[in-house]
């Protein structure tokens, strides 16, 4: 997994240089596949996403999922830490939340 990180950004997972071929990771909020072809265009799957099972989610909030994960895996493990901003609400109050 050393080839993936940026050299510029020390332990940061540089998601622009994957090779082709296909990439999971997995966090508590569930996990997402990433298939990457020939010409380095990527395709996320994010079916199995807690953030994206909205059925009103369009291409902006979309990629706004994209970026956080991205921002959120640990190069290390492949991981997807949790989110900051979700940690100390419970699903019923994000759910109360989306609701208003």
């Amino acid at each position: 997994m050393n080839e993936l990180r940026s050299r510029e950004h020390s332990g940061e997972f540089d998601f622009d240089k994957l090779p082709e071929g296909i990439y999971s990771f997995s966090g508590k909020e569930g996990f997402v596949k990433v298939e990457v072809d020939k010409n380095g265009r990527q395709e996320w799957n994010l079916d199995n996403w807690f953030a994206s099972l909205d059925p009103d989610t369009n291409e902006e909030q979309r990629q706004k999922i994209i970026q956080d994960i991205k921002k959120r895996l640990n190069s290390d493990t492949g991981m997807i830490n949790p989110s900051n901003k979700n940690s100390k609400k419970s699903f019923l109050n994000d759910l109360i939340d989306k609701l208003k």
